[in-house]
């Protein structure tokens, strides 16, 4: 299939959600349970930031405070992640990560590697480069 503007953003989206299905697959030969592709952004905010509120989660994520709300409960009901009220702020709630969550670090990464390679198969990286700089500037425009 030849990518041009016309069909860009629907190929953006295949993309997505042909890497939801190998995420899928290889979620589930590791045996990781409970926790879907889609939430993989918060866990990784989460690791990458430490603790954080739930407003601050959404704005590392662009999502809308509602629309993390149900992941966040969720990762939370299968203890990946830990919900506490602030101690200065009652309306806030401060999330992190549960030891649960940390453990599966290595294999959450293994993951993302593996992913990485079967994507840049077969470029340089010279092109990689390209590749990234153009998507940044495409990143930018929005």
């Amino acid at each position: 299939m030849e990518i041009n503007e016309s069909n860009f953003l629907y190929t953006i989206t295949n993309i997505r959600q042909r890497l939801f299905k190998f995420l899928q697959h290889e979620l589930a030969k590791e045996d990781i349970t409970g926790i879907a592709p889609s939430f993989g952004d918060i866990l990784f905010v989460l690791d990458r930031k430490g603790t954080l509120t739930m407003r601050e989660v959404a704005s590392h994520t662009i999502k809308d405070k509602s629309t993390i709300s149900s992941v966040i409960n969720k990762l939370a009901a299968r203890g990946y992640i830990t919900k506490e009220r602030d101690t200065s702020d009652a309306r806030c709630t401060n999330l992190r990560l549960t030891p649960k969550a940390k453990k599966l670090r290595p294999v959450l990464f293994g993951i993302s590697k593996k992913m990485n390679t079967r994507l840049f198969e077969g470029f340089s990286e010279e092109e990689k480069a390209t590749l990234f700089r153009l998507i940044g500037k495409i990143y930018e425009n929005l």
